[in-house]
């Protein structure tokens, strides 16, 4: 019986001393993490938006960049995406950004006029990668104009909220 248990230890050794290896490696890379702190002007930290990251992942298809408003924008945008998975999108109190070919970096709020905010998307390009965001709608306001820019300020697209065709006056 003692032979039985002094080989199961032997086997043990091995799993054990790997083990301890990975606790303290932890705890390593817990003590010296090395963050970059996010370094910008003070107008780029007043005008920045946080955002949370609805999905992401692999999607072959070409570079795309959208502004989603309305469930029915939503609807449209996952069937033009089938690979995009499910996400309870709640268009009351929420806007959605999608990227196609690359992933959003951030988003800056630049007012305009009384009610119009110039909203920047900082964009890299990444090839067959996705990226969704959403923002609160009540931080945009009821009218923006979305730039995407990639790393070198070049406008990628431009996008309009409301359309023009849903302001126009209904006769």
């Amino acid at each position: 019986m003692n032979r039985f248990l002094v080989i199961e230890a032997r086997r043990l050794l091995p799993l054990l001393f790997l083990l301890v290896l990975l606790v303290s490696l932890s705890i390593y890379d817990n003590f010296f993490r090395a963050e970059q702190p996010v370094a910008g002007t003070d107008e780029q930290l007043e005008n920045l938006l946080t955002f949370v990251t609805a999905d992401r992942g692999e999607l072959s298809a070409p570079p795309t960049f959208r502004v989603i408003a309305t469930l029915e924008e939503w609807k449209r945008f996952k069937e033009s995406y089938p690979g995009l998975p499910d996400y309870p999108f709640n268009s009351v109190h929420e806007l959605a950004i999608g990227a196609i070919n690359g992933e959003i970096k951030n988003i800056l709020l630049f007012p305009q006029e009384e009610d119009l905010v110039q909203v920047q998307v900082r964009v890299e390009s990444i090839p067959r990668a996705y990226h969704v965001v959403t923002v609160e709608r009540e931080k945009i306001g009821p009218r923006s104009s979305w730039l995407f820019l990639d790393e070198n300020d070049q406008i990628l697209a431009e996008v309009a909220l409301p359309s023009p065709e849903e302001e126009a006056p209904s006769d």
